[in-house]
C-alpha cells in the first residue's frame, strides 16, 4: 500500500512548471514532475494525493491479476486461471481453430457458468430487498454489465462470471434496487448501501475493469 512518508518515488525536477504532477506508469512507478526541490514538501504534496494514488494503484494491480492469454488461461471469479483446471473447457478448446472459436468457447463457458450460479445469488439478495424481478434474462453484453428496465425485467451481463463473487453481487444489487428507482439518484445508492456498506468502493472498482 502506497505511503507518502517511505514509499519510492521518481522526481522530475521542472523549474519551468508552475504545478506539481504527479502520474503512475504502466509499471506501477509513482513519477512527480515539480518546480519543487525539496522532497519533504512533495512528500506533504503526496499526502494529499494519497487516496488518488492508492486507488489507481489497486486498480492497475487488479487489470494485471486479471490478465489472461487466450487458450491458456481465463478469467474466472476475479482470477485468472489456467485452462486445465476445467476439463471440459480444455477438452472443448482442442476443437478450436483460431482465436474466434477460442472466444466463442469461451462464452459458452461463461454461459453456462453464469445459468448456474447467478439465479440462486438474485433470489437470495431479491429476498433481502424485497424486490423481485418480474424475468430475469441472461446475455453477453460489450458496455454493461446489467440492466433493468421499466417492465421489471433483469438482463444480467454473462461475462460477470469474469468478477469476483464480492463484484458479482454488486451488479445483482445494483440492478434489483432499479426495481424501485429507475436512476442514480441519492436514494438509489442510499438503497444499495443498506445491502452493500462499500458500494461506493465497489462501484469505483467496477469501472476499472474492462468487459471481455
Amino acid at each position: 500500500m502506497f505511503n507518502h512518508l517511505i514509499s519510492p518515488i521518481t522526481i522530475h525536477y521542472r523549474p519551468r512548471n508552475r504545478n506539481t504532477y504527479i502520474t503512475i506508469t504502466h509499471n506501477s512507478e509513482v513519477c512527480v514532475r515539480t518546480p519543487i526541490k525539496d522532497e519533504s514538501r512533495i512528500r506533504t504534496i503526496l499526502r494529499e494525493r494519497e487516496g488518488w494514488i492508492r486507488s489507481k494503484l489497486t486498480a492497475m494491480a487488479s487489470r494485471s491479476q486479471m490478465e489472461h492469454t487466450l487458450g491458456e488461461s481465463i478469467r474466472f471469479r476475479g482470477e485468472c486461471v489456467a485452462v486445465t483446471q476445467f476439463p471440459h473447457l480444455s477438452k472443448t478448446l482442442e476443437k478450436a481453430k483460431n482465436s474466434i472459436d477460442i472466444e466463442k468457447y469461451y462464452h459458452h463457458f461463461y454461459k453456462n457458468e453464469a445459468l448456474l450460479t447467478l439465479p440462486s445469488r438474485v433470489s437470495h439478495y431479491a429476498r433481502k430487498m424485497d424486490l423481485h424481478p418480474k424475468e430475469i434474462r441472461f446475455k453477453k453484453m460489450r458496455r454493461r454489465w446489467g440492466s433493468c428496465n421499466s417492465e421489471g425485467i433483469v438482463t444480467l451481463n454473462t461475462m460477470m462470471m469474469q468478477l469476483s463473487y464480492t463484484h458479482i453481487d454488486y451488479i445483482i444489487v445494483h440492478e434489483l434496487a432499479h426495481l424501485r428507482y429507475m436512476n442514480h439518484a441519492k436514494e438509489f445508492h442510499a438503497l444499495v448501501r443498506t445491502v452493500l456498506d462499500n458500494e461506493k468502493t465497489l462501484r469505483r472498482e467496477l469501472k476499472q475493469i474492462r468487459i471481455g
